[in-house]
């Protein structure tokens, strides 16, 4: 499966008609403008705009019952699945000893779960080091196609989002070479 995630689309020229419009009148934006605002730049700029979340739910479920999609910042490296029978669920990564628990969540609706609740753990993808974003890690995000067992994922997408909405900023899409998934294989194994 190759993740298609729907983009953002217009004209270059509109969207930097757009912005020019929001930058002329930030003196009395608020936040959400700023996230358009940040948006329309970006279309000007010819970058790739997703809806990551929803990309997750259109990709819907494996036959396990398991999302095919997930996501997680781009510094963890294992993701945890919670799915409840009212269709809400979360993508957790919790780190032993600590408080601090990154988390994705998914509201009531959003999958047509079955009765049980599931509790599965995929491994992120390694972003390979020339992809890989030199600081501030934390503020990116990793899309993949979610391997609910010991197997290796791949070709996933590097993102950043724009504010809180759903806009994500493809910063790069790559698929893991076989010396990637090996490494990573053996690190699932160990």
């Amino acid at each position: 499966m190759t993740i298609t995630a729907p983009r953002i689309e217009m004209p270059v020229k509109e969207a930097r008609e757009l912005y020019r419009k929001y930058r002329e009148h930030q003196h009395y934006s608020q936040p959400i403008d700023r996230e358009i605002q940040r948006t329309y730049q970006l279309i000007a700029q010819g970058r790739v705009i997703i809806r990551a979340l929803e990309a997750v739910k259109a990709a819907g479920l494996n036959a396990d019952g398991l999302p095919k999609l997930a996501i997680m910042q781009a510094t963890e490296r294992k993701c945890r699945f919670r799915g409840w029978e009212d269709g809400s669920c979360e993508f957790t990564a919790e780190r032993p000893h600590s408080r601090d628990k990154r988390t994705v969540s998914f509201q009531r609706g959003s999958f047509a779960f079955p009765k049980t609740i599931w509790n599965a753990e995929a491994v992120l993808p390694t972003i390979p080091v020339h992809l890989r974003p030199k600081r501030a890690l934390a503020n990116y995000s990793v899309l993949w196609e979610a391997e609910w067992t010991k197997v290796p994922p791949v070709d996933p997408f590097l993102l950043r989002r724009i504010g809180k909405a759903d806009l994500w900023l493809v910063v790069a899409a790559w698929d893991l070479s076989p010396v990637e998934q090996a490494a990573l294989a053996g690190r699932m194994n160990g």
